[in-house]
C-alpha cells in the first residue's frame, strides 16, 4: 500500500532504485537478526516485520528527495 504511494511519484530510475534498495536493505536486516545476532525466528518475528516497516518508509523517503518524478506544467 506505501509501496504505491511511493511509485505515484518516483521517476523510472526511482522506481528501480526504490526497489533494489529495499530488497538490499530488508536482506542486510535479516541478515543481520539471524547470522550476527543469532535469534530464532520465534525470537526475531516482531523485530523483523518492525525492520521491515522502518526500512520500508525511510528508504521510500530517500528515494523521494532524490529520485522525485518531474511535474508536467499545467
Amino acid at each position: 500500500m506505501l509501496d504505491r504511494l511511493f511509485l505515484k511519484y518516483l521517476s523510472k530510475k526511482g522506481k528501480i532504485a526504490y526497489w533494489v534498495g529495499q530488497l538490499l536493505l530488508d536482506a542486510l536486516w535479516a541478515f543481520y537478526l539471524f547470522a550476527i545476532a543469532g535469534l530464532s525466528m520465534e525470537e526475531a518475528e516482531s523485530l523483523l516485520f518492525i525492520g521491515i516497516i522502518v526500512v520500508l518508509i525511510a528508504w521510500g523517503g530517500v528515494c523521494i528527495l532524490v529520485w522525485k518524478k518531474e511535474q508536467e506544467p499545467v
